[in-house]
This record gives structure tokens, C-alpha cells and sequence, in this order.
């Protein structure tokens, strides 16, 4: 996104995006959150499976199933905090985005009142071009 200075439909737009970006952000923590539990219960299973008493440890169909859940969450897991990192630096770079346009348009609310309150009174002492030109 350009840091052109396009006034207040801009800036809303962006604030736009900000507000989606923050929801965003949330959802992912909470979908992360939520494959937590489910990977802490596999975990407990697969740990509670490895250590049975008066049983050997064997490589069944149970145990293979186990293993490729805990892999699944981890790696649902991993995709989303990789998710969550690129959308927060999309919100700092909102964020940053949302300071320049402001800065921008704090600058030209500035420059126009100087022009409208400073200069305009010296401009209508001064005759306009069709008065020099002798047309009026």
C-alpha cells in the first residue's frame, strides 16, 4: 500500500483494514488456543501408551495413529503461528501506514490554514489579473 496522501477516505480505509487485521489477529490466537488442548490430550495418550505397566511397547496400528496426530497438530500448530506472525507485522505495517497518512494530512489542514488565514488577506490587496489586463 502507497503512502500517498489521498484525505480522509484513505485514512478510513485504512483504519478499515487495521480493525480486519486486528480481528484477524485474534481469531488466529484463538484458533491456536484452541489446537492446544487436542495436542496436549494426544501428547498424554501417546506418553500414558509408552509407559503401561507389565506391557512391552509395541508399534501398532494405535500407536502409529497417535504419533501422526501429535505431527498433524504440530504442524496445523506451526502454520498458524507462522499465520499470526505475518498478519501482526501486516498490522504494524498498517499501524505505520495509519501514522504517515495522519501526519500527512495534519501537515495540509496546516498549510491550508496558513493560505485561507495569512496569505489570503495580502492576495485581496492586490488587483487580479483581469483588472490589470484592464478588463474590468
Amino acid at each position: 500500500m502507497g503512502v500517498q496522501a489521498q484525505g480522509p477516505l484513505s485514512c478510513l480505509q485504512t483504519l478499515r483494514e487495521i480493525t480486519d487485521q486486528e480481528h484477524n489477529v485474534a481469531a488466529l490466537k484463538q484458533a491456536i488456543k484452541d489446537k492446544e488442548a487436542p495436542l496436549r490430550v494426544a501428547q498424554t495418550r501417546l506418553y500414558l501408551r509408552s509407559h503401561r505397566p507389565n506391557m512391552e511397547l509395541c508399534r501398532d496400528a494405535g500407536q502409529f495413529r497417535l504419533m501422526s496426530e501429535v505431527e498433524e497438530l504440530n504442524m496445523s500448530l506451526a502454520a498458524l503461528r507462522e499465520k499470526l506472525l505475518e498478519a501482526e507485522q501486516s498490522l504494524r505495517n498498517l499501524e505505520d501506514t495509519r501514522m504517515s497518512l495522519e501526519k500527512d494530512i495534519t501537515s495540509m489542514t496546516n498549510s491550508l490554514f496558513i493560505d485561507r488565514q495569512k496569505c489570503m488577506a495580502h492576495r485581496t490587496r492586490y488587483p487580479t489579473i483581469l483588472q490589470l489586463a484592464g478588463y474590468q
